[in-house]
């Protein structure tokens, strides 16, 4: 997960991030910063799918290996 913060609209910014060359792809997109909680919410939540995307992982990979 990845966050991105900008002040306002560089072009070259957005250029220089090369996000389809680096696989980055926006899943959200806002433009105002929501509140400490939203974003405290937000970030708890992707934790915990990455953390169950990484434990299917793990199991898969000890299925094949098993």
């Amino acid at each position: 997960m990845g966050l991105i913060l900008c002040a306002g609209k560089s072009q070259e910014q957005i250029e220089l991030l090369e996000l389809g060359l680096s696989g980055i792809h926006v899943a959200e997109y806002l433009t105002a910063l929501p509140s400490k909680e939203v974003l405290r919410e937000k970030l708890h939540k992707a934790i915990v799918q990455a953390r169950q995307r990484l434990d299917n992982q793990t199991e898969e990979t000890s299925r094949q290996d098993g």
